[in-house]
């Protein structure tokens, strides 16, 4: 065959082709849809007429509604408790599960009943009400450190087995030859394992640090203080329950015509809250084939 017959497009190629567009457009369209209305006034999209229903610009313009969203109560302070406990669970969650893991990869007494023992949790789980009982004994009820030593954030089991996974993957000769150089087991974990395996690394704290981010559940029923709720419940509180008290604090605005809508202002909290996972992905997506593959092809 020749170069030009290898390089001609098929009609199935116009077909992936075709369905990857439109997927993507599937994906981009709801956060266009949001910028634009975040953007738009009541004015505008009072008088836009159909053009507002399926928003490809703003109607009108202003920025006031993440404006006002910022002089909401407790936004701040959301974000901090935030992007607190994302960076300190990450960090702890991704380690303990990589201990676990690293462990269980080894030729250990009982490894086939120990790994039973981690898979038999993914499976029963003590319910919400004895996790509650279990937070309230130990003290975390309306302490912040709940955010990051409640489960199931500071292990899971399906992270712990494709950690251990890839760790098999990795030569035992490199652990032999660091041994016979007097190297312990913690320092052939740090400077050999760990580096070896920044893909699934990578993939597992991208993972984790999602999971923390989007946690609002765990916030509602242990904090009774509103001043150490995360962002996530004040953006459910402003989208789906819609609090007056919330709603009245955002709008106060004089003029009602040249202002945003309540939609906005939640399409304006929506946003700013999917921001900085988003910037994140781009960094890290060039790992997560190369680290799920590896970790899942070895038994």
């Amino acid at each position: 065959m020749t170069a030009a017959g290898r390089n001609r497009m098929t009609w199935m190629d116009y077909v992936n082709y075709t369905v990857l567009a439109l997927f993507c457009v599937s994906i981009l369209y709801p956060i266009i849809y949001l910028t634009c209305l975040s953007l738009s006034t009541r004015e505008g999209l009072a008088s836009g007429g159909a053009s507002a229903t399926v928003l490809l610009w703003p109607q009108g313009f202003t920025t006031e509604a993440y404006e006002a969203f910022f002089k909401t109560s407790y936004i701040y302070t959301g974000y901090l408790y935030t992007m607190g406990r994302t960076a300190v669970g990450t960090v702890a969650g991704v380690l303990l599960m990589s201990l676990a893991a690293y462990a269980l990869s080894k030729k250990i007494p009982m490894k086939k009943s120990l790994t039973m023992y981690f898979i038999f949790t993914m499976f029963f789980s003590g319910g919400l009400i004895p996790t509650f009982i279990l937070i309230k004994n130990l003290g975390l009820l309306n302490n912040p450190l709940v955010y990051v030593l409640a489960p199931p954030f500071l292990y899971n089991t399906f992270y712990i087995l494709i950690l251990r996974n890839f760790f098999m993957t990795v030569p035992e000769s490199l652990e032999e030859s660091a041994k016979m150089d007097g190297a312990g087991d913690l320092r052939i974990f740090s400077r050999i394992i760990m580096p070896l395996s920044a893909p699934v690394i990578a993939t597992i704290s991208l993972w984790v640090a999602v999971a923390h981010w989007n946690s609002w559940f765990d916030s509602l029923i242990y904090m009774q203080s509103m001043d150490k709720q995360v962002i996530q419940v004040l953006i459910r509180k402003l989208v789906i329950e819609q609090s007056q008290l919330l709603m009245n604090e955002t709008m106060g605005f004089a003029n009602m015509d040249s202002v945003p809508t309540a939609e906005s202002v939640k399409a304006a909290g929506i946003l700013i809250t999917m921001i900085p996972i988003v910037c994140i992905y781009p960094f890290i997506q060039k790992y997560f084939v190369k680290g799920v593959v590896i970790g899942a092809v070895k038994g």
